[in-house]
């Protein structure tokens, strides 16, 4: 009866099996498939050369490595901040006003928020699957490493993970000439072995990477139109990527802006800059900062200095512009234990005496809108400035924001790089 048995249960798993493994390649292709048919529909259609989906490739620590160009004709703006920011509308207005043209345009630096929503990456469509994790620096502890000055890491240790960029999109955005892909340093003792194809096609030999690796360059005969990386082993964090583009761009805008971001990110001394050189950077924070129960403006005005010695020490020659928060008024019976109008308030001239300590202008977004409360009337227009939360703005109202913070500011100039 047991021979029986155990003859009956081996034949089944010998059923089984290879059934399961099928199962486990469905399971791989059904989780690729909504980027999968990203990448390819996002060349569909396009005219293809016999070397389109070919490239070669170079970390930081091979030759070739190109380095990358610093545009020294283009006027290069980069903005950390929260929500306020992160969404582009008060960057579109704020440069219109400026009276630079959206055409010209570029992202030079991406951070890699791909998924998180109200973020503006400057890429037109991206996907990834569910095994990649965002981190952020401001969640992190103060010893952390393998942050850069995105202040964001995409991270995935599954196999099969994949990312893909598009960066022509639906309205025909210029292609970059190469990519940098910048990583939280690879453990020399494991290695990261990575699945790469471009422009619809397919992916080409498995690429390894081992040592001290901080980047990886993408170099196709043609330019790279659509991007699919997929993660075959090891562990991987991006932190960054870099495309680099034929023509000289105008002007170039990197945002680094997130929802929920508190200045506090830059008080990780391990945070390692980007190559960018900056003719401006704006540091846009306190709205994220002014819930604290033990908010206190001292101990506040201590953290900024150290967060803003940190900044500038890594942009120690840029013009630097700080923006405080917006007006806001609690809007739940739990938010009305803080006095959200003074307490931005208090934060905003915090930040406008520490500012100059460090050579930074400062711009009040609250006073601009009329002071504490002017929140209400900005959402009881009859075309509302201010959302129903009386915290963000309608795209109008960052709009009619960047308008006033233009008028304030001067615009930036084009600095010797």
């Amino acid at each position: 009866m047991k021979k029986w048995v155990k003859a009956c249960l081996c034949g089944a798993l010998w059923l089984v099996l290879p059934a399961l493994a099928d199962a486990g390649t469905a399971a791989a292709v059904d989780k690729n498939r909504r980027c999968d048919e990203l990448f390819q529909a996002s060349d569909a259609g396009k005219s293809h050369n016999p070397t389109d989906g070919q490239f070669t490739t170079a970390t930081d620590s091979t030759a070739p490595w190109r380095a990358s160009p610093s545009y020294p004709s283009a006027i290069r703006v980069g903005i950390w901040g929260d929500s306020h920011t992160a969404s582009g509308s008060f960057v579109d207005a704020m440069m219109q006003a400026w009276g630079f043209s959206g055409e010209g345009v570029r992202a030079g630096h991406v951070q890699p928020a791909i998924g998180l929503p109200g973020v503006r990456l400057g890429i037109p469509r991206t996907c990834l699957t569910k095994g990649w994790n965002l981190n952020f620096a401001y969640r992190s502890g103060v010893q952390e490493g393998g942050f850069t000055s995105t202040l964001v890491k995409l991270k995935s240790q599954s196999s099969d993970d994949i990312v893909v960029l598009d960066f022509v999109g639906p309205d025909a955005a210029p292609a970059p000439q190469w990519l940098n892909i910048h990583f939280d340093t690879l453990d020399p003792d494991h290695p990261v072995t990575l699945g790469i194809s471009i422009n619809g096609s397919p992916e080409a030999s498995a690429q390894t990477l081992d040592g001290e690796v901080r980047a990886l360059q993408i170099v196709p005969d043609t330019e790279i139109r659509t991007l699919r990386l997929r993660l075959i082993s090891g562990s991987l964090g991006i932190t960054g990527f870099e495309p680099v583009y034929r023509g000289v761009p105008k002007f170039i805008v990197d945002i680094f802006s997130t929802p929920g971001a508190q200045s506090k990110g830059w008080s990780n001394q391990k945070i390692k800059p980007i190559s960018a050189h900056y003719d401006l950077v704006i540091f846009q924070y306190g709205t994220n900062e002014a819930p604290s129960d033990s908010y206190q403006p001292e101990q506040y005005a201590g953290a900024l200095r150290r967060e803003l010695r940190q900044f500038r020490a890594i942009h120690p020659t840029s013009r630097c512009v700080l923006i405080g928060p917006p007006d806001r008024v609690g809007l739940m019976p739990t938010d009305k234990k803080i006095d959200y109008p003074a307490r931005h308030q208090s934060i905003s001239r915090v930040q406008g005496l520490v500012s100059s300590e460090y050579r930074c202008a400062y711009w009040d977004w609250q006073k601009a809108m009329g002071g504490p409360k002017s929140i209400l009337a900005w959402a009881n227009r009859s075309e509302p400035l201010a959302q129903a939360d009386w915290m963000h703005l309608t795209n109008q109202g960052y709009a009619e924001s960047a308008r006033l913070f233009a008028a304030s500011i001067q615009r930036p100039a084009l600095r010797a790089k």
